[in-house]
């Protein structure tokens, strides 16, 4: 007799159990790759924060620190909004000046800034000797920049840029004592706020004073935490709280960092990250 070849194969208890192994093991692997996403966008927000934070505590002491508030340079100030003269560039006079139409040349190989001067947003101080043999009548001049001309020569033909000044208070028959290698710095007026994008997102914004009137506020860092995301406390010499513009020796600034989306992660409720940082920053010029 032959003999019957022997079947094999899963009876349907063994299928049952095996699927439902495998459900449990899926499930388990699901479950660590869930938590691991979760923990790996935790920390891409929380990394976020923290360096966003750090960054507009970088950014507003450098534009505070070389601020002269009373010479001015701070234009109006409140505890979530502070308005200065932002310095933008630096360079000397290469050539005699002409009082009558107001015209400097600086020297171009010794202009320093991050961008070329615009006379739609720029403004400059010339700082005017007077008197050699005396220091009290040493001061800057203050001018809106009306024109930038190049292809101008300086004194020894290097290449220089012609700025017209024009608004001069006491009129620019000042220049006639601003002599070859007096600095030119130039500055804009520029607003730091904390306000909404009106998504309901809070930032540290900055608009800047152009042709008259203020741009649109631009995004610098954030998002920060609503309402209070930046807070300005100005103090002067004596380390008192003051209100005076011209009187600020120091200003302390509060960041107050926030995730842009909920946190859900083992070990910590479920909500935003926040984090925060002070910065009191004394002015140079003060």
């Amino acid at each position: 007799m032959k003999e019957r070849a022997r079947r094999t194969g899963f009876t349907l208890i063994e299928l049952l159990i095996a699927i439902v192994l495998a459900s449990v093991v899926l499930m388990v692997v699901y479950r660590v790759l869930q938590n691991n996403q979760r923990f790996y966008r935790a920390q891409s927000q929380i990394v976020d924060v923290q360096q966003n934070v750090r960054a507009v505590a970088q950014i507003l002491p450098a534009e505070v620190r070389e601020l002269d508030a009373a010479d001015g340079d701070i234009i109006a100030m409140s505890d979530t909004s502070v308005t200065i003269k932002a310095m933008r560039g630096f360079s000397v006079v290469c050539a005699a000046t002409d009082t009558t139409a107001g015209r400097i040349v600086i020297r171009n190989s010794l202009t320093f800034g991050y961008r070329a001067i615009d006379p739609a947003r720029d403004s400059v101080l010339v700082f005017r000797e007077g008197d050699v043999q005396r220091a009290g009548d040493d001061r800057w001049l203050h001018a809106p920049a009306a024109a930038v001309s190049s292809g101008v020569s300086c004194t020894d033909g290097a290449a220089g840029t012609r700025l017209t000044l024009t608004g001069m208070v006491g009129g620019t028959t000042q220049l006639d004592s601003v002599f070859e290698g007096a600095p030119v710095r130039s500055f804009e007026l520029v607003n730091y706020r904390l306000y909404d994008d009106a998504s309901g997102t809070w930032w540290l914004g900055a608009r800047t004073y152009s042709s008259g009137a203020w741009s649109e506020t631009s995004p610098v860092a954030g998002p920060l935490r609503p309402s209070d995301g930046i807070t300005f406390r100005y103090r002067d010499a004596a380390d008192v709280a003051t209100a005076v513009t011209t009187n600020v020796a120091q200003v302390e600034v509060v960041v107050r960092g926030q995730s842009a989306q909920l946190i859900q992660v083992q070990g910590r409720p479920t909500g935003r990250y926040e984090d925060s940082l002070t910065v009191r920053v004394a002015l140079r010029n003060n």
